[in-house]
């Protein structure tokens, strides 16, 4: 029976390979779709990692644009010195953190109109090459690269104008407008024009002020430039991301869909993966993805085809083991059983209620501890149906899963409450571990059953101590939770509810997240799950949103509850409100972080002047340097380089002796130790410099003092070899000029002389002939006599006005200031003009001249000589019928003007410039009128003598104003010194007695006009002498009363006579005057400190001759009259 039983070894053979096959094919089919999947899915998480790969790196660059645009404000916006900026760029070790950027630099800015100005600061600024460069011709505001460093590959940058092109213009004004960073459409740049559309300008906008207006128009005004990165996108984007030998990819931008980029290995031929859209800084970008063959190699899984084969050949296998099932079958079934046995010691000795089930859920093994649990014997277990041991409520369902059981291990009751039945009936929850075996071809499955009663007690409890736990957490101020192992929250204490608002039932499990600032979820997240699966404490800070929708900063903290086992069993946490402290450290660091700025702002200010300083050190000409008390140099400047030919790092650290020759040396000591006692030295030396040129030195060694204590000294030598040379050079001019002036003036002298003693004659005869003493003139030889008058004194007050001007000039002048009554000095003026007035037809006024005691600080004799000359001058050159008028008025507390002002012909405009120039006449040259041109230039001499101030002003054909301001006076310190003029001229009388007059003159026309003069008086006896040897012998002879002196004499001087008269008892006292044409500046006075009683200067009048004779016959008379006795 059993053989006929038995398939044919064929048969077997031919139903394996059928069975081999189709498996194989099915199998493999299988895989293949498997593969694909995961493969698929792989990828997909791939591409999301690039896209965010790509997305950080070109956010990398908008720190060191900050940090740019930080050194720029800094260092004073547009007015950033190139230098500065350099220093800036070189402090960050050259921006090496922010690959594939060519450099960072500063746009600025400006009208177009300003480009010139723009371009000629920038040349100044340590660049005299830098120029405007367009990409096309701009006729708007201009956005210049002012700075771009390194320099090195940005040549073609330095200078361009990015708004000459649009793609740039638009990037700038977008980042203008919306105070955020911006890129430009993919654009070719200057630095690599090899790289077509491969390259972008990053933009951060640079305002004027910190507060930036909302209104974007009014922020594009308020734009000072833009600090800014030029990017080569395929050198930003190289060596990206750890797997990117598994990837390509191409980057399209989508406004202009132009593709700038793909990545090494990229084929557009290959059918490509769309990620996501992004948007990088305003530019939205599409990423097209494709695996490369390190991805499918990585993730191609379990070849289907070698599956397949695999499948085959071991199912060929199997068919050729069938022909030898027959003959094996006996030694199978003893493996099989040996294999069983094995099983079962194992079940038997693991100290663990365990159950062997088979296929039909009957108890086939158990062992001692199931006796234990269920309260059953061995025998009753064995063969018993295991849906015997739950509750019958439960058994229909626990038949249904385990006929569905998928032979996988599997845990049972851990989460939720599994029961099983004991022999007496009762029920008791327990947790299950079903795992499968296979013995031979039997499919069974191991239950190992733990009894967890106590554990449940132990719950409930846990479950009591957690209600007073809780209590106790509702007590606390902190949002105290609890999660259970897996990280569930499971509790939240009665703050959460007040704090929040709400009731806490809708925040467990991944409710309370709602409450949670949007933006901290996933930093949050990832930190509590990193503490799940790691066991370790929970730290982290978050906000929470409050019942007033307010969010406020909380401190998060929990800690694990474990087992013996160190199995986690729940976690409890407390949140703490630090909201307040977060915002008083807010406080603290904007403090920090100002007063840092300030430190760093003030740091730039101090490096700056520290800079300028040096700079200024080193472009002054003269030495500068600082020694130490040991005489070691501190500091030096560039000058030491050209005295000595070191430079000042040399001199630097060096002993002073070592700079200076030993005889140098030996002469500086003195002064050293001189400077350092504190004393300041100033001296001068002779030193040859490096061209071997001697030149002179003044050295100043000044003390560096502080507390008392002299710490060095500093050394500053001036260059005066020019100066000495200037110095001989002026005294030079200055001995050639005063010779030129004493040449002048002995010329003037001269001339004086010259012409006063033939004028002397001509006035003075002229003046007998029109008193008609000697005869009576008909009225033709009266007028010419008066012609000849007038010209002479013409003449005469041209000589007078020429030697004023003179003695100004020589600054030989002497005036005498005091307070005198500038009203008095006007009204006596204008009387001495109203001859003159009326004999032109003027008409003098003077409606406001204010108070009779208004005084002036000046010289009487020559503020007078001003208002006469002002005022003839306004009647001379006005019209028949105008006026002059003269006013006084106070223009400040500290002046007085006088003002003369007339309706007469007026300055012509071209001619005003010229009005104090000496000699001109102003076009009055052909007139009638006589002048010399001098009288203004005297004028305003005098006034500037006295301290004070005069112009004018004029319209031809309407008259002139002229305005005199004096230095005030106080009215109270003033004695009114003005005396009556007495206009007219001195009265002469016939003396009686005889009376001796003595006249010494070699000049025979001016003695006859003497003699002529005496004739004239009564009792008067004429003695004359033509040389001094003579005048001395009639002298000594007569002893005459008076004695007129000419000074220069043809055999001795006339000072000489007087000195012989002076030292002649009998002579000593007769009245000497001298009678010269010697009327330069301090002739007067030279003659006066001699011993003369009167000095009068030729031509002499009448009147003065009469006068002084008559004066001395009145000291003649009250010396005889008899005395009175009492």
């Amino acid at each position: 029976m059993a053989a006929g039983r038995a398939i044919r070894p064929s048969t077997v053979a031919l139903l394996g390979i059928a069975l081999t096959v189709a498996v194989a094919a099915f199998v493999g089919g299988f895989q293949y779709v498997r593969n694909k999947n995961d493969s698929r899915e792989q990828f997909l998480a791939l591409t999301r990692e690039f896209t965010t790969l790509v997305e950080e790196r070109f956010q990398l660059y908008q720190y060191g644009l900050r940090g740019t645009r930080g050194a720029i404000i800094a260092g004073g916006r547009i007015n950033i010195p190139r230098n500065t900026f350099k220093e800036y760029f070189t402090s960050r070790e050259r921006f090496q953190e922010f690959p594939g950027a060519r450099g960072f630099g500063f746009i600025v800015k400006i009208p177009n109109e300003l480009t010139d100005r723009f371009v000629a600061a920038a040349r100044a600024d340590e660049f005299p090459s830098f120029s405007l460069r367009e990409l096309a011709p701009n006729a708007g505001e201009r956005f210049i690269i002012k700075y771009i460093y390194p320099l090195e590959g940005n040549e073609g940058a330095t200078g361009l104008d990015i708004a000459s092109e649009s793609n740039r213009r638009t990037a700038a004004l977008n980042a203008a407008r919306s105070g955020e960073t911006r890129l430009t459409a993919p654009i070719t740049l200057v630095q690599a024009s090899g790289e077509t559309n491969h390259g972008f300008l990053i933009l951060m906008p640079i305002y004027w002020r910190a507060d930036v207006p909302d209104d974007p128009e009014e922020r594009v005004k308020q734009t000072v430039g833009w600090s800014y990165s030029p990017l080569v996108v395929s050198e930003v984007l190289k060596d990206l991301g750890a797997r990117r030998e598994e990837i390509s990819f191409s980057i399209t931008d989508i406004s202009d869909d132009i593709q700038f980029y793909r990545s090494p290995g990229f084929d557009p031929k290959i059918e490509t993966i769309v990620g996501d859209e992004v948007e990088v800084f305003g530019r939205h970008w599409r990423l097209n993805f494709h695996p490369r063959p390190a991805f499918a190699k990585k993730y191609a899984g379990v070849s289907p085809g070698i599956l397949s084969l695999t499948l085959a050949l071991l199912g060929i296998l199997g068919t050729a083991t069938a022909y030898n099932f027959s003959r094996n079958r006996t030694q199978a079934m003893q493996a099989r059983q040996e294999e069983e046995e094995m099983a079962y010691k194992i079940i038997d000795a693991t100290p663990q209620a365990l159950l062997v089930i088979d296929q039909a859920g009957i108890i086939i093994r158990a062992n001692a501890y199931c006796e234990r649990v269920f309260g059953w014997s061995m025998p009753d277990l064995l063969g018993k149906p295991v849906d015997d041991l739950v509750p019958p409520g439960v058994r229909d369902a626990h038949k249904h899963l385990r006929e569905n059981y998928d032979y996988k291990p599997r845990d049972m009751g851990s989460r939720q409450d599994l029961e099983a039945v004991r022999a007496d009936g009762t029920r008791f929850p327990i947790t299950a571990r079903l795992a499968p075996l296979s013995i031979g071809d039997r499919k069974l499955v191991v239950a190992g059953v733990t009894d967890i009663s106590a554990q449940r007690e132990a719950v409930k409890v846990m479950a009591a101590s957690e209600q007073r736990w809780q209590k106790m957490a509702n007590s606390l101020p902190q949002l105290v939770w609890t999660c259970d192992a897996d990280g569930v929250c499971d509790f939240l204490s009665q703050q959460w509810a007040d704090y929040t608002g709400a009731p806490t039932a809708p925040l467990l499990g991944a409710g309370w997240l709602e409450v949670v600032h949007p933006d901290d979820h996933e930093p949050l997240m990832t930190v509590w799950r990193k503490s799940v699966e790691t066991k370790v404490p929970f730290s982290c800070e978050f906000r929470i949103r409050g019942d007033d929708g307010a969010y406020r900063l909380f401190f998060s903290r929990a800690d694990a509850v474990v087992d013996e086992d160190g199995n986690v069993l729940r976690w409890i946490g407390s949140n703490t409100d630090i909201e307040d402290r977060h915002q008083a450290e807010l406080q603290v660091r904007a403090l920090l972080q100002d007063m840092e700025d300030r430190v760093t702002t003030r740091t730039a200010e101090l490096n700056i002047a520290l800079r300028d300083l040096r700079n200024v050190l080193d472009s002054v000409p003269s030495m500068i340097a600082y020694w130490d008390r040991n005489q070691r140099n501190r500091f030096a400047n560039k000058a030491y380089e050209e005295w000595f030919g070191v430079t000042p790092e040399w001199v630097k650290g060096r002993h002073l002796s070592e700079l200076l020759d030993e005889d140098a040396y030996r002469e500086s000591t003195p002064y050293a130790e001189g400077a350092l006692r504190g004393e300041p030295q100033s001296f001068e030396r002779e030193l040859t410099d490096i061209h071997g040129t001697v030149r002179s030195l003044q050295v100043h060694y000044l003390p560096d003092e502080t507390d008392g204590e002299v710490l060095g000294f500093y050394v500053v030598g001036f260059d005066v070899t020019a100066i000495k040379a200037s110095e001989i050079a002026q005294k030079q001019a200055r001995e050639a000029a005063e010779a030129a002036t004493r040449a002048k003036s002995a010329f003037l002298t001269s001339m004086s002389h010259e012409l006063r003693t033939p004028m002397n004659s001509i006035l003075g005869f002229t003046d007998i002939l029109i008193s008609q003493h000697f005869g009576v003139l008909n009225d033709k030889q009266l007028e010419h006599a008066s012609l000849i008058k007038r010209s002479g004194q013409h003449l005469l007050n041209l000589m007078d006005s020429v030697l004023e001007l003179s003695k100004i000039e020589a600054g030989r002048i002497t005036i005498s200031i005091e307070p005198v009554n500038v009203v008095a000095i006007v009204k006596s003026v204008m009387a001495t003009l109203e001859p003159l007035a009326a004999k032109f037809g003027v008409e003098m006024r003077a409606p406001s001249l204010g108070k009779d005691n208004n005084f002036v600080t000046a010289d009487v004799t020559r503020l007078t000589q001003v208002l006469i000359n002002l005022g003839s001058n306004a009647i001379k050159y006005n019209r028949a019928g105008g006026w002059v008028e003269f006013a006084c008025e106070a223009v400040s507390q500290e002046t007085t003007r006088i003002t003369v002002s007339d309706s007469g012909r007026g300055i012509p405009a071209d001619q005003q410039s010229g009005a104090f120039q000496p000699f001109n006449r102003l076009g009055a040259e052909q007139g009638k009128i006589e002048g010399s041109g001098i009288g203004l230039a005297l004028v305003r001499n005098y006034v500037e003598l006295m301290g004070g101030g005069i112009d004018f002003e004029s319209v031809e054909g309407q008259g002139s104003r002229f305005w005199v301001d004096l230095h005030s006076a106080d009215v109270g310190d003033v004695v009114d010194r003005q005396e009556e003029i007495d206009v007219a001229g001195p009265k002469t009388r016939r003396i009686s007695g005889l009376m001796r007059v003595l006249y010494v003159e070699d000049n025979d026309i001016n003695r006859a006009l003497f003699e002529n003069f005496m004739e004239m008086l009564d009792d008067v006896e004429y003695l004359e002498a033509e040389d001094g040897a003579t005048g001395l012998a009639i002298a000594r002879d007569v002893h005459p009363d008076v004695i007129f002196l000419d000074i220069d004499l043809p055999d001795m001087s006339g000072y000489d006579v007087l000195a012989e008269i002076r030292s002649d008892p009998q002579l000593k006292h007769t009245p000497v005057i001298a009678l010269t044409a010697n009327a330069m500046t301090g002739d007067a006075e030279r003659g006066l400190n001699a011993g003369f009683d009167r000095y009068l200067p030729k031509p002499f009048k009448l009147e003065e001759i009469l006068a002084a004779v008559t004066e001395q016959r009145d000291a003649i008379e009250r010396r005889q009259r008899p005395r009175v006795k009492n």
